[in-house]
């Protein structure tokens, strides 16, 4: 069955949503449309990590702030009355016994029973206080 150019729905410009007319793989009508489509891309990626990094930012300098003696153990609730987020971290260490410290850049916390979390500053470079 052969189509016809009546069955056959025209491309349309990813940015504008004009039909498109020309070569078969063509995405834009113009450059401005395909510059303003990456541009738009582009930023909200870059919306989503600086609103990432304000996120751990924040949770760096309320421990950083809690925790000035270098080991501490405060209630959770405390944190979280502080703005602490718990979902954000920059990466996990998981201790000889098995305990999972969670890092903030060079700040570290863990939960301990009855709704209680230790800090403590982690150093990859030097002897840190994690045990």
């Amino acid at each position: 069955m052969n189509k016809t150019e009546n069955d056959i729905t025209p491309k349309r410009c990813q940015y504008c949503n004009s039909v498109l007319s020309g070569r078969a793989d063509k995405l834009f009508c113009d450059d401005r449309c395909r510059n303003n489509y990456y541009y738009k891309v582009k930023n909200e990626q870059k919306e989503y990590i600086r609103n990432i990094n304000k996120i751990l930012l924040k949770n760096h300098r309320i421990l950083k702030s809690v925790n000035p003696s270098g080991r501490t153990s405060v209630a959770k609730h405390y944190l979280e009355e502080q703005g602490f987020d718990f979902q954000c971290f920059t990466g996990i260490h998981k201790t000889r016994k098995g305990r999972a410290y969670y890092l903030v850049y060079d700040q570290a916390y863990s939960f301990e029973p009855q709704g209680r979390v230790t800090l403590v500053v982690f150093n990859r470079d030097a002897q840190s206080v994690v045990s």
